[in-house]
């Protein structure tokens, strides 16, 4: 019998096939079983690189608080693991009742003061239900201080009992039930903190994993709600004045990593929100070593206006006496901004209360050295420390308020005029923000403006010719304008620099009384035509800028306008105000638009519009047909960014500003070396970094207080504004030799490299030998620069190592 051979394949395939033919035949088997539970997706709290918590409910059960809130990281992953976290750093919960004002004894802790006793609108403040009495620790005591030093009433929140009381609800969702009732806290007679359900409360919750500080892991939130209700509250039943970011953050730095930026972050890097201070921070409250108040609203207007010390943590001295305000303090509008966007009670400012008027007008005064406030004169009602001053001792002539006559406001006019009701619902805060509304209604309503500008060059002599438009102003000559100026700037280069015989590129006038201008009215504009200009005045290009500033005369409180000779008799009823009108720069001759090197809205959104050029200028002539009014005027300056300025503090001005002898160039002071440099670029950065040391005369310079990080060029500056384009061709800057000793020893920076070193002031070898490799000069002989730096190669914006990319610039 013939035998075929069968392939390995082939017997694979009847096994296979016999395999499931007796698998077929086992029958079913069976149903599929059912899903499993998801995993559980999550973060552990001790990994987590971000953190972000939402408060959902709380409630108070029989005096108990209990809250609930979610952990989640930036991705919205859940956070777990937070109730076996017994080492967390920080773990903390505060709860506030949203009730009638108490106020602070400030001879003593005295007893508690009913609504009844108050005069006016009071509104709503927080009562912590975590109190205590602390007193003063001898050793914690600054130097001074000790008759000042006492009892006082601090409020607090909780801390101590952390992961204890913490439960898990669900994954990432948890529960703090506070460790005692509400009246199990401790009680002080001088608190209320009676619960009342129907009250608006708030609950605030702290969290820091570990000491090593992190902005994406630390933790402030709050929840505001009506218990009796058992929902969160609205925004118009709760209490939130200013905005963070709007109000505070418009000039102080939110950079909390950077390591020594100015922040607005204390107690340990532990809180940052205002909702949370406040809730400690409360009108009762006071510092028992120092008998300062730490009312957060009256603790911010001192510490701002340079009045404040206190003793914090472990005797640790918070002394802000240095601190320097860049507008006028009186100016309310600058912190408490009341808008459709503000918060719902951001009005509430206006209403007085005893330690934020304190705070202002008696920042120097207190109980024991001003004992004799204490007695009201004669059988006059007694009104307390603070009542007795503001109604009876103060005096323009030592009031906080440098001459407020708070006694002249109680004696001559209604109540009313500080305790706000509703016939006057703005109380003392009307006095506080005339000067910034009678300023603000001027500049809207009179709206004046520069156009049709021209430069005539005839020969040796020339005229100018121009249209000042002032809408609802109908004559610049009337007896309510006070001044009317035009700055002209002969400009060449974005510098203001020039081949003029003595750098004489700037002249101003006096368009009122200089017997070479003409006027030609009409309804709300005038066109005028100034005669005999010499046109060397104005450069080469005979072309440049034009800028004008009318003064005009109001009456503060009526927000009117009003002679600027007030009748003899009538001073009690007018309240001069002369108000600064300012009109934008206009262009004359075959000139190009200046490039903005800086932001004019980000320097007003810190100065409020207060542009006082004779604060800073211990020389101030006025305009004049001749002399040195012709040219030195700075009252005639306009704004910060404009080029006003920088046509006198420009490279080529700086060495006849940086002299001692009239028009005298090199003739430079020793002191004016330069950290002290008059160039603009310099100035303005050496001011802000506080790097000055001198001024005229070599007397001192007072220190500037900078909020933000010096170094954040976005405080000043757009994005699009650091390109350096052009600015090596700018002439150097001529200043002084380091450690000169006598008049004339001068040298050169270039350019770019002068504003660096304005704020770069140490290892000046290491930088002079970058600079010059890279074609700049650094601080050598005059005549040595010639044009060649090469900075914006790799430092302009948006370069690899672009200004905005080496310096802590958040855009």
């Amino acid at each position: 019998m013939k035998r075929y051979p069968i392939s390995t394949a082939i017997k694979s395939a009847i096994g296979i096939g016999a395999l499931s033919f007796a698998l077929v035949g086992c029958g079913s088997d069976g149903k599929d079983g059912s899903d499993g539970e998801d995993g559980k997706v999550g973060v552990d709290i001790q990994q987590a690189t971000s953190l972000n918590a939402n408060i959902l409910h709380a409630t108070v059960d029989n005096g108990l608080v209990a809250v609930d809130f979610e952990l989640l990281n930036a991705n919205g992953v859940p956070v777990f693991g937070l109730e076996e976290f017994t080492d967390i750093n920080t773990l903390g919960f505060g709860i506030a009742k949203l009730d009638a004002l108490q106020k602070r004894d400030m001879n003593a802790v005295g007893q508690p003061v009913t609504p009844e006793q108050f005069k006016g609108i009071k509104p709503t403040q927080w009562t912590s239900y975590i109190n205590t009495v602390k007193s003063a620790n001898p050793d914690h005591i600054p130097e001074g201080y000790t008759h000042l030093a006492g009892d006082q009433i601090q409020a607090n929140i909780e801390t101590s009992c952390k992961t204890e009381c913490i439960e898990v609800l669900e994954h990432g969702t948890y529960r703090y039930t506070f460790s005692k009732t509400l009246s199990e806290y401790e009680q002080i007679e001088a608190v209320n903190t009676e619960f009342n359900g129907e009250l608006t409360h708030r609950v605030t919750l702290e969290l820091k994993p570990s000491s090593t500080f992190s902005a994406a892991t630390l933790v402030n939130t709050h929840y505001d709600f009506v218990p009796a209700l058992d929902r969160a509250a609205e925004a118009d039943e709760t209490r939130n004045l200013v905005d963070l970011q709007e109000s505070c953050i418009r000039c102080h730095s939110d950079d909390y990593e950077h390591a020594w930026a100015p922040k607005l972050m204390m107690h340990g890097s532990k809180r940052i929100e205002i909702e949370n201070c406040v809730v400690c921070h409360t009108s009762y409250s006071g510092d028992p070593e120092t008998g300062a108040t730490i009312d957060f609203g009256s603790m911010l207007h001192r510490i701002h206006d340079g009045t404040y010390l206190m003793a914090g943590y472990g005797g640790s001295v918070h002394d802000y006496t240095d601190t320097t305000f860049p507008t006028d303090m009186g100016n309310c509008q600058t912190c408490h901004i009341n808008e459709e966007h503000s918060p719902a009670q951001a009005e509430n400012f206006q209403f007085h209360r005893q330690e934020a008027c304190a705070s202002c007008h008696m920042a120097d005064f207190n109980p024991v050295d001003n004992a004799e406030w204490l007695t009201p004169p004669g059988d006059s009602k007694d009104r307390g420390f603070v009542g007795n001053y503001f109604h009876y001792y103060a005096d323009p002539e030592i009031d906080g308020v440098e001459g407020a006559d708070v006694r002249g406001v109680f004696e001559n006019q209604s109540c009313s005029s500080c305790h706000a009701d509703d016939s006057n619902p703005q109380g003392a805060a009307i006095f506080h923000m005339a000067h910034t509304n009678t300023r603000d209604k001027m500049i809207a309503d009179i709206e004046l403006s520069l156009t049709n500008a021209s430069l005539l060059v005839e020969g040796e002599a020339s005229t100018m010719t121009f249209t000042l438009s002032h809408q609802g102003l109908e004559s610049v000559f009337a007896d309510s304008v006070a001044n009317v100026w035009l700055t002209a700037a002969g400009e060449v280069d974005n510098d203001f620099t020039s081949e003029v015989a003595n750098n004489q590129s700037r002249k101003v006038w006096d368009l009122i009384a200089n017997a070479n201008v003409s006027a030609e009215e009409s309804a709300f504009t005038t066109n005028f035509t100034i005669e005999n200009i010499n046109a060397d005045n104005f450069g080469i290009a005979q072309s440049g800028m034009l800028m004008a500033k009318a003064i005009v005369c109001t009456d503060k409180m009526s927000q009117v306008l009003t002679s600027c000779e007030v009748a003899a008799g009538d001073e009690s009823e007018v309240e001069l105000l002369e108000v600064t009108l300012l009109a934008e720069g206009t262009v004359f001759g075959a000139i190009e638009t200046r490039r903005a090197a800086a932001s004019e809205a980000k320097c007003i959104s810190c100065h409020e519009g207060e542009f006082d050029i004779k604060a800073v200028h211990n020389r101030n002539s006025n305009p004049s047909d001749s002399g040195c009014g012709a040219c030195h005027s700075p009252v005639t300056a306009t704004s910060f960014t404009d080029g006003n300025c920088a046509s006198c503090h420009n490279s080529n001005m700086t060495m006849y500003l940086n002299a001692t002898s009239k028009h005298t160039p090199g003739d430079i002071q020793p002191f004016r070396q330069l950290n002290n440099t008059l160039d603009y670029r310099n100035l303005v950065h050496t001011l802000h970094a506080s790097k000055r040391t001198a001024s005229y005369g070599g007397n001192d310079v007072d220190s500037i207080t900078f909020p933000n990080h010096y170094g954040d060029c976005s405080t000043c500056h757009d994005k699009g504004q650091l390109d350096m384009k052009e600015l090596h061709s700018l002439p150097a800057t001529i200043t002084a030799r380091e450690g000169a000793t006598e008049r004339g020893d001068a040298v050169e920076f270039s350019p770019i490299a002068a504003t660096c070193a304005g704020c770069h002031t140490k290892n000046s070898d290491s930088l002079r030998g970058h600079v010059e490799s890279n074609g700049g000069v650094f601080g050598a002989p005059i005549g040595t620069y010639d044009g060649t730096e090469s900075c914006a190669t790799c430092h302009a914006e948006g370069k690899s190592f672009g200004v905005d990319k080496v310096h802590p610039t958040n855009y």
